[in-house]
């Protein structure tokens, strides 16, 4: 059985009773945080839902200077955030900002866009979305490069133009490329939900369309908030 639990206007899971009872050994969830399973209607403290069964003992991280892990004076801080957890903290740059660099030079978002892979893949590192996400770029330029070769080869025999196979083929080529790109980041939107959905749980959902039409900004978007989670202890909702 699946139990979801409530934070002011947040829900977080699904978890496995085995989950509740770690995160709440780690400090991450506490006894009196409001809890149901998949078959309830009403939200119940987690005391209710764990009852009699053991709680294993484990020391909660504690971190420097003294006080709770959640950074703040109430148990979840100001705005009622998880647990912070010793995880890296994410690239931030605000993605208008990344959006504003790209007018500017358009290759950027590009750019970007692997340097956000580069702490997905620090903090997944089993993950194998970098690889279809490099070959992905790098059979998209080869079919960039390949039809200006056929340009110049055309030129050199005296046509104005390739060959309409040359064109062809090295679309082709493009295509098969940018969908390999896409399968690595997909595979990179997966990684980021499950980390942030097990080791860091906040219950990052990253819708599909925004994933497949903005990538490079709204991922950021998110890992600006997640960075600013870190750094002050306050949970922006997911937007």
């Amino acid at each position: 059985m699946k139990y979801y639990i409530q934070r002011g206007v947040n829900e977080y899971g699904p978890y496995t009773l085995a989950d509740l009872q770690r995160y709440v050994a780690q400090g991450n969830i506490a006894m009196s945080d409001l809890a149901r399973s998949e078959g309830m209607t009403e939200w119940v403290p987690v005391s209710n839902v764990l009852g009699d069964i053991p709680v294993p003992v484990t020391t909660p991280a504690v971190p420097a200077g003294g006080g709770t892990v959640y950074g703040g004076t109430s148990p979840y801080g100001a705005a009622t955030a998880p647990a912070m957890s010793t995880g890296p903290i994410p690239t931030d740059f605000h993605w208008a900002l990344v959006l504003l660099v790209n007018f500017l030079c358009g290759l950027f978002r590009v750019v970007w866009l692997f340097i956000e892979a580069s702490f997905v893949k620090k903090i997944m590192p089993n993950s194998n979305f970098l690889v279809f996400m490099v070959l992905g770029k790098c059979v998209e330029v080869g079919a960039v490069i390949g039809f200006y070769v056929g340009i110049g080869v055309a030129a050199a025999n005296g046509h104005s133009d390739p060959p309409g196979a040359v064109f062809l083929v090295c679309f082709l080529i493009g295509l098969a490329g940018l969908a390999t790109l896409y399968v690595g980041i997909f595979k990179m939107r997966a990684a980021m939900e499950e980390y942030y959905n097990t080791v860091e749980p906040i219950n990052l959902q990253l819708n599909p369309l925004l994933t497949f039409f903005f990538p490079t900004f709204y991922f950021q978007h998110h890992l600006s908030r997640i960075a600013a989670w870190k750094k002050t202890g306050v949970l922006a909702p997911q937007g």
